[in-house]
């Protein structure tokens, strides 16, 4: 049972952007992803959003502290609004 998922990375050649992707919530492991650098960013954080959707916050692993909490203040609020994924 796939659903989509809304990546936000903090930090990196990438930061600030949002990917959406396909994700099996059955898996073990949360997602990661890596950037155009090569870095592999990995979840840091995570908010149920929209019609039990999930955003995922992606930390690159050369981002500052400053770039994590602007980041995690931009998940909190797109989990929170009505463009966050829906469950498919």
């Amino acid at each position: 049972m796939y659903q989509f998922i809304e990546c936000i990375i903090a930090g990196g050649p990438e930061h600030g952007l949002i990917r959406r992707r396909l994700w099996d919530p059955r898996y073990a492991l949360p997602p990661a992803m890596s950037t155009q650098d090569g870095q592999l960013c990995n979840v840091a954080a995570s908010r149920t959003a929209g019609r039990s959707g999930r955003c995922f916050l992606l930390l690159h692993p050369l981002a500052s502290g400053r770039e994590f909490i602007d980041m995690l203040a931009v998940l909190n609020e797109h989990a929170a609004s009505d463009s966050a994924p829906a469950a498919h």
